[in-house]
């Protein structure tokens, strides 16, 4: 199944962790769960973990644009399908439970 939505991506300010967080939000309603979350220490991973996902070239160059600019950025429109999502670790647990149903 296609699910379109929002890829947003956060920096982290202080800690030890993970730099980047990068989550995807379906514009379909689901019915809640825990988001999947893909963490990265480098802005190259972001970028090259965005190409993997499919989003064009001129939205990354926005994406990283917004993260210059502040500490977090939305890509809108990206559809993804269930296998990307539950692949690249960015499924929600409503959509792990609608895909077992």
């Amino acid at each position: 199944m296609a699910n379109e939505g929002t890829i947003r991506v956060h920096r982290m300010l202080g800690g030890s962790g993970a730099a980047f967080h990068v989550t995807f939000a379906p514009y379909e309603k689901t019915d809640g769960g825990a988001v999947g979350v893909r963490r990265f220490h480098e802005l190259q991973h972001v970028r090259a973990f965005l190409r993997v996902l499919g989003v064009g070239a001129e939205l990354i160059r926005e994406a990283l644009r917004q993260l210059a600019a502040g500490r977090s950025a939305s890509v809108p429109g990206v559809v993804l399908s269930d296998e990307a999502l539950r692949r690249e670790g960015l499924e929600t647990t409503a959509m792990f439970t609608r895909s077992k149903g």
